[in-house]
């Protein structure tokens, strides 16, 4: 069998961007690790040269974080202090190909936040894409350490249109029982990617055909789910704080024309939240655009927020003559 460095040693992440962002990701970061669940956590770090604000992320179940330095270089320029960390299995960190749970995410969420409250002074923030945000705020909700969050997605896992493609809901009742015993049976049993996410949603637009291209022929992106995996994202499972009981400041950017899931679906758990929230409506947009200039107005919303609840106005130029 092949084996893989993780991507280490490999240059094929380069092809997501312009030689000038190569340059700046490959100046401006490091990579460390830590563990989570026993399990190896890849760690990038954007660091200002002098204290600054930070912003922790992860990402989908789909992508890695070494392909979304577009998402990570907005709030490094902006003065923040960047960590990202690759979720148990996917891209450069350990664990089963796949076959990480939803509630080991939500675990690693935690671990990533403990890590960076020891290297970094605050104020703390956190951001989440796809799937993402739910596992965030799952993990993090109330917690006195995060001054605001700032999701593109976000539902509660007993929500009927979780997995809405996947057929009608006596189909996904089905499908979720036989899950139950396979993650026992056959925990390595894995299905292709498409499975858990169908690509014509997640690359909607003729645009994005390059984008889909590069990122179908990538070495390190995982190629499917395992039973384990697939469970947890159909299983109902409660937020440890109730939406209506959340006090941590939430901004929900929500597309209007996502079809993987629903703007009706996030704006359900939008309207429940208890706290400061805010939300900010992408109309006419598909669930993502995979452009720099999307990703450079999601990160503007979100960096405007942190602003409003502790972040410094600052820039890339003010920290580093500070």
């Amino acid at each position: 069998m092949a084996r893989h460095d993780a991507g280490l040693a490999n240059d094929y992440w380069k092809n997501y961007y312009t030689p000038e962002e190569v340059d700046e990701i490959v100046s401006a970061s490091t990579t460390t690790m830590i563990v989570s669940g026993g399990l190896p956590i890849h760690v990038r770090v954007y660091a200002q040269p002098a204290p600054a604000p930070t912003v922790i992320m992860s990402h989908g179940l789909i992508t890695y974080g070494l392909i979304l330095a577009r998402l990570q270089l907005p709030f490094y320029r902006a003065g923040f202090n960047v960590v990202q960390w690759d979720m148990p299995g996917w891209g450069q960190s350990g664990g089963p190909r796949g076959g990480c749970t939803i509630e080991q995410g939500i675990r690693a969420w935690v671990d990533a936040v403990d890590w960076v409250t020891r290297e970094f002074s605050g104020p703390y923030f956190c951001t989440g894409f796809g799937e993402d945000g739910t596992s965030c705020y799952y993990a993090l909700a109330n917690d006195s350490r995060i001054a605001a969050m700032s999701f593109h997605n976000l539902w509660d896992y007993r929500d009927p249109d979780i997995m809405h493609w996947r057929g009608p809901r006596w189909l996904l009742k089905a499908q979720r029982s036989a899950l139950f015993f396979l993650r026992f049976l056959t925990p390595t049993l894995t299905f292709g990617m498409h499975w858990g996410v169908p690509w014509d949603h997640l690359f909607g637009r003729p645009g994005d055909s390059p984008y889909r291209t590069i990122f179908e022929r990538d070495p390190l992106r995982n190629r499917g789910w395992q039973t384990p995996l697939a469970y947890s994202m159909m299983r109902p499972q409660a937020p440890r704080v109730p939406f209506e009981q959340c006090r941590t400041p939430v901004q929900l950017i929500a597309s209007e024309l996502n079809k993987l899931w629903p703007y009706r679906m996030n704006l359900r758990s939008y309207q429940q939240l208890g706290g400061p929230k805010e939300l900010i409506t992408l109309e006419g947009k598909p669930h993502w655009e995979f452009t720099r200039a999307f990703d450079e107005m999601f990160c503007a919303h979100a960096i405007r927020w942190f602003q409003c609840h502790g972040a410094p106005v600052l820039t890339l130029a003010a920290t580093a003559g500070a």
